[in-house]
């Protein structure tokens, strides 16, 4: 999320507590230090700013919206996101929280101001979370991703956001273990893990196969085309 700092009032928090105003209060960013800055969108920084005059340290901004509803009175505005954690050089860098304007929240680390590292991400409307490493933003690496709804998990390895390969874990029924395409399905060769109702463990390998070809994967920047449907083929291992 950008941060809008055309126009801000600047108070220093670190000083004397009896120091005059104009020792304290600025509308630009005077020196190091910690300061609460007051930006004219409503937005808050409460934080530390190093020598180039920069977010550097701990700090929490805020952004503000305006309020809705038959009751919100004129002008009103109402916190809409929030990050609380370390900065470097004016961005998002270090360990630190974001919770979104959609009510979804991000704990762990950043880079450049992007998701970058080890995390979770809880997704509000769905109550499903993410669990693992992400780079320049996307899921990329090692994570489980539990599903809410079913409790189903994808356990293995992420790139650019999308699940490739790895376990995909039913509650109370077995397992898949294999590769996913970009649509989110399993392609290619597989395996499952049943469970009966006897607890007895059933192993079935196999493939998921198409009747039509599959497209070439699409160039840099290009979205991948929507994928023919596979069918699952497979024999009992004894």
């Amino acid at each position: 999320m950008a941060d809008e700092e055309s126009n801000y009032k600047v108070e220093y928090l670190d000083g004397a507590e009896d120091a005059p105003e104009e020792e304290r209060v600025f509308t630009w960013i005077a020196r190091a230090g910690k300061a609460r800055v007051t930006y004219n969108s409503g937005a808050v920084y409460e934080g530390e700013f190093n020598d180039e005059k920069m977010k550097h340290g701990q700090g929490k901004y805020t952004w503000m919206a305006a309020a809705e509803g038959e009751d919100a009175a004129e002008g009103a505005m109402v916190e809409s996101a929030t990050y609380e954690g370390e900065y470097k050089d004016g961005k998002r860098d270090g360990v630190g929280t974001m919770t979104y304007p959609n009510g979804d929240v991000y704990t762990g680390e950043w880079k450049e101001s992007k998701m970058h590292g080890v995390g979770t991400y809880k997704y509000k409307a769905s109550d499903d979370i993410y669990s693992g490493a992400y780079a320049d933003g996307l899921k990329e690496g090692a994570g489980t991703y539990e599903f809410g709804k079913c409790k189903s998990k994808l356990d293995g390895a992420w790139a650019k956001g999308t699940f490739t390969e790895g376990e995909w874990q039913f509650k109370d029924a077995g397992s898949y273990v294999g590769s996913f395409a970009p649509d989110g399905q399993p392609i290619g060769p597989g395996k499952y893990n049943f469970v009966t109702a006897t607890c007895d463990k059933i192993t079935q390998k196999g493939a998921y196969t198409s009747d039509e070809p599959m497209p070439e994967a699409p160039a840099e920047g290009e979205e991948a085309g929507e994928l023919p449907p596979r069918t699952w083929v497979g024999v009992p291992v004894k």
